[in-house]
């Protein structure tokens, strides 16, 4: 009785998601009356900030609903949940299904995985352990591969997409629910018979995934606006009930390899870790980071960094602060030329003085020139705009290693981008070596806004030349 005690004394100075994690390590039998005291703090729980917690009395017990999930309550037809480790994903749709199946004794629902190798390594464990939490192991029967509704005809079953074919998905034709867990693995084939085959009336389908690749079929699926789709995306910064284990586990990620963070704590793409290009580059919020979301365009001179490769045309956007680079924007034009570039400029920056940093091949005659005899650099000129541009291309290493430089050396980021340049961003954390090889995979499409920024900071801010204490030849307007 004294940790009750206890625990209300110090209630006043909790807020309610610290309050509700803390109702969690006391013994069942006690928790009732801590709940009883968090009503009475906390009276109006359906409009409770983000990162706090609704609870909801339909169990036997309290159950408790981070704020991110609350979009997914409401009925709609396809339900995506994607973030990194320790926000909670499973464990809400998990509790879900286990409600939903209380509230229905008919429901047939169906658990998804793309490889179904063992029960073991499915949802069934953790579905177990939420009908034991909420005390209702008395609606279930829980066999070796199956949990069944007593008292209905409900179900919940398990299945690997990988072991149908059209005709055999047809046994899933009358299911309500579809829960696809670690979705990041499921197929595009998969993924379209699994659509038209859950189609009762009211059906759903469910899918939880920590994001690996923008082009994986979940991901590409879910970018598409749709009626009846709704799409929450977490982290463990956004769930409350995170234990203690996991924010220090969180922390020391943080701290010992902060270029694995992003993808497994914050659910950002698998940028490939120490393969990247640009692996001085972190996508956090400065200082930590070069992620500065106070970088605007301050006025005064407008540095372009400019790629010449048809399609994308891929422009940088930027600013001098001191020294400083600070990029307020990037573009990247399809099937585009010169001539449009520079007219995007001059209506998106009227009457600025405006200096180009470009690939130096733009002093020859190429297919990006709309004007016989013109180069792209003469072209630029026409628009009364300056080119200042090297002789000659510098070694792409030489490039890559001062661009990093400025992404971070000696404790400092002297490169600040705002999240509005997300082509640039998404580059940066993309564009990676070729398999062995000390090469950029230029593949990937990546490359071109990498280039583009590389080439404004090789012009403008060259700490290769200025830590050697030499200068380079340049063409300038």
């Amino acid at each position: 009785m004294w940790r009750a005690l206890t625990f209300l004394l110090m209630a006043m100075a909790l807020t309610p998601a610290e309050l509700a994690a803390r109702i969690l390590t006391l013994p069942p039998a006690l928790q009732p009356q801590a709940v009883a005291h968090l009503r009475r703090i906390v009276p109006n729980v359906a409009g409770v900030r983000k990162g706090e917690i609704a609870m909801r009395r339909t169990l036997p017990v309290e159950r408790f609903i981070p704020t991110w999930a609350e979009r997914l309550r409401a009925p709609s037809r396809e339900k995506g949940a994607s973030g990194g480790r320790g926000s909670g994903k499973s464990h809400f749709f998990a509790e879900e299904l286990i409600e939903q199946h209380v509230q229905n004794p008919a429901l047939r629902s169906v658990c998804i995985r793309e490889v179904q190798r063992s029960l073991k390594l499915s949802s069934k464990a953790l579905l177990e352990a939420k009908i034991r939490d909420f005390g209702v192991s008395d609606c279930f029967e829980v066999t070796n591969l199956e949990i069944r509704r007593i008292g209905g005809t409900g179900i919940i079953i398990f299945e690997g997409m990988q072991d149908h074919t059209a005709d055999s998905i047809k046994s899933l034709e009358g299911f309500d629910r579809a829960w696809v867990e670690e979705a990041q693995n499921l197929s595009e084939r998969s993924l379209d018979l699994l659509k038209p085959t859950i189609r009762a009336a009211g059906s759903e389908l469910w899918f939880s995934w920590n994001p690996e690749l923008k082009t994986d079929p979940v991901d590409l699926f879910f970018a598409k606006e749709s009626e009846g789709r709704v799409h929450v995306h977490s982290t463990y910064l956004e769930n409350p009930l995170c234990s203690a284990e996991l924010l220090k586990l969180a922390a020391d990620c943080l701290r010992e390899e902060p270029e694995k963070y992003p993808h497994i704590w914050l659910g950002k793409y698998n940028t490939g870790g120490k393969g990247r290009v640009y692996s001085k580059f972190a996508e956090l919020p400065y200082p930590a980071g070069n992620m500065d979301d106070s970088v605007h365009d301050y006025g005064g001179t407008l540095y372009v960094g400019q790629d010449f490769n048809v399609n994308p045309m891929s422009s940088v956007l930027a600013c001098k602060v001191g020294d400083e680079c600070h990029v307020f924007a990037s573009l990247a034009i399809e099937t585009s030329n010169t001539t449009e570039v520079c007219d995007e400029i001059r209506r998106l920056y009227p009457g600025r003085h405006v200096v180009f940093c470009p690939d130096p091949a733009g002093n020859q005659r190429r297919s990006s020139t709309t004007v016989v005899g013109q180069t792209d650099f003469t072209i630029i000129r026409s628009y009364g705009f300056e080119v200042h541009a090297p002789r000659a291309h510098a070694a792409v290493v030489d490039r890559i290693n001062n661009a990093n430089m400025m992404y971070a050396h000696e404790n400092r980021r002297r490169v600040r981008i705002s999240p509005a340049a997300k082509v640039l961003v998404e580059g940066l954390n993309g564009l990676k070596y070729k398999p062995e090889t000390g090469l950029p995979n230029k593949k990937s499409g990546f490359d071109h806004i990498c280039d583009a920024m590389d080439y404004l900071l090789w012009q403008e801010f060259n700490v290769l030349a200025q830590r050697a204490g030499v200068g380079f030849s340049t063409l300038a307007a």
